[in-house]
């Protein structure tokens, strides 16, 4: 029955059951400690007045002493019964009577007005602790069998005679039976507040409590809760949260971890919560592996990629080579036979002027797949032609430095790529840039080669600077990244571009 019930259930039976159970002990105890003291009070009032009629009787009869036993009940009867019957302070039930040595009645009784007080048997606790000789008050039943409070005591004369006062203890214990009836009245109310507030106490202790059940049931379907505010009173309860809140972020930041690492991040910082923090030591162990399987994949790709335009290169340099050799020297044969022909002067003239634009074409075709400057002096001097080119044949300015050094620990296939580089750079000006001036500059160190190339035209916009699609810087790119090196293309009052080629 008990074993489903949820825990507001749980918090709500044993606030009432405490609750109850407190009140119940209190109002036990509070009404016991009352019983106690109307007892008190009643046995006080009564040894008082037991006393008190004591002395009274005492003094009447030392002042009147019977002349003899024949007369003594008519005696007392007629001379005590006022002293016995006055009951000032001792209720409805109280009442005074003489018992003699034999525990017979002597003054009338108040309750059995039909029988005569020498017939009434008195054999009670009062009457046998007085004869010893031990004045007192208890509780006890009295000659009628009926609970009492008495008080009881012997008389100094006549010697063998006894004295008590009683009352009812229902009567003595009507405050108390009265109280007792009015809180009976108020149980139902008041156990149906107590249910209320155990309820209301209950709700308010487990509703932090079941918003902590709801955190952990969504961090276990893997999804992070947001923070809540500590408000609870119960100091417990605030620590479980904020320990829970600490989880919560630090799972976030491992998340974020995560995040990082899959979108390539693999410098990314991360502290573990301890020293036995599995996911965490299981994070980096899967980062520091990316990072290395990442590190191998781009190095097998720049290989690929450096074997790739090592063949196109030399590919480009046989076709330079061949066209040089081969068709050059045709061209060359061709041109001095005409010469020696017997066509006409002007047919001649012209078909020299049409071979003359082969060869030159020719050349040209020759110089772009592969200068032979480039091969014989390295990309220093192939820089230096193209710049003179570019000022031969289009109205630019072009100012070029070399610092490479001499001789230079640059190897061919950089040389290759860093004149590459400076192609696409002048061709992306001639193209867009309407520029009037070209600044270009090779610079070797010890253990790097910076490219330097800047226009003064209308530069480009942020678009094509950050679009990988535009051929010409998605090459120069390429090129460096190839090389290990690291390229920057930026609008400074025009197109700059940096590349740094680490020397190996």
């Amino acid at each position: 029955m008990f074993r489903n019930w949820k825990l507001e259930r749980w918090l709500t039976a044993a606030l009432f059951g405490l609750t109850v159970l407190f009140a119940g002990a209190g109002s036990l105890g509070f009404y016991a400690q009352l019983k106690d003291a109307i007892l008190d009070r009643t046995k006080n009032q009564l040894r008082s007045i037991n006393i008190l009629k004591k002395t009274l009787v005492e003094q009447y009869l030392t002042a009147h002493p019977p002349e003899d036993d024949s007369l003594t009940t008519a005696y007392l009867i007629r001379n005590l019964e006022e002293i016995m019957l006055e009951r000032t302070g001792m209720g409805a039930t109280g009442e005074s009577y003489l018992v003699n040595q034999a525990g017979r009645m002597i003054t009338p009784s108040r309750f059995l007005t039909d029988s005569l007080p020498g017939r009434i048997a008195v054999r009670t606790l009062g009457v046998r602790e007085a004869l010893a000789g031990n004045p007192g008050v208890g509780v006890y039943p009295d000659y009628r069998g009926v609970p009492i409070v008495g008080a009881y005591r012997k008389l100094s004369t006549p010697s063998d005679w006894v004295i008590l006062t009683e009352i009812d203890v229902a009567e003595a214990m009507q405050p108390v039976s009265r109280l007792r009836n009015r809180f009976l009245a108020f149980v139902p109310g008041l156990l149906t507040v107590s249910w209320l507030v155990s309820v209301f106490l209950a709700k308010q202790l487990s509703r932090p409590i079941r918003a902590l059940q709801q955190d952990i049931r969504t961090l276990a379907q893997g999804v992070l809760p947001p923070r809540r505010p500590r408000n609870s009173r119960v100091r417990e309860i605030n620590t479980i949260s904020a320990s829970l809140d600490e989880l919560i972020q630090a799972l976030r930041r491992t998340a974020d971890f995560a995040q990082q690492i899959g979108r390539g991040a693999f410098d990314a910082v991360h502290n573990p919560l301890s020293a036995h923090d599995e996911l965490g030591h299981a994070l980096l162990q899967m980062r520091d592996q990316l990072r290395q399987l990442n590190a191998r994949k781009e190095a097998l790709e720049r290989e690929t990629k450096q074997q790739l335009v090592s063949t196109q290169e030399a590919e480009r340099e046989r076709i330079a080579r061949d066209i040089h050799d081969g068709i050059g020297p045709l061209l060359t044969t061709a041109k001095l036979k005409l010469t020696s022909s017997s066509l006409p002067l002007s047919t001649t003239q012209e078909v020299k002027m049409l071979l003359d634009e082969v060869i030159a074409e020719v050349r040209r075709i020759s110089s772009n797949l592969m200068p032979a400057v480039l091969s014989d002096f390295g990309p220093g001097e192939a820089l230096r032609q193209l710049a003179s080119e570019v000022e031969k044949n289009t109205t630019l300015t072009v100012r070029y430095a070399n610092d490479l050094l001499a001789p230079s620990r640059l190897n061919k296939e950089a040389g290759i790529a860093l004149y590459r580089i400076a192609q696409e750079s002048t061709n992306n000006t001639l193209k867009h840039a309407r520029a009037t001036e070209i600044v270009m500059s090779l610079t070797e160190f010890d253990d790097q080669v910076i490219f330097y190339y800047k226009d003064n035209g209308v530069g480009l916009n942020s678009a094509k600077l950050h679009n990988s699609d535009g051929k010409g810087l998605k090459n120069i790119r390429e090129r460096v990244r190839i090389l290990g090196g690291t390229v920057r293309i930026y609008q400074d009052h025009g197109t700059t571009i940096e590349a740094e080629i680490p020397l190996v």
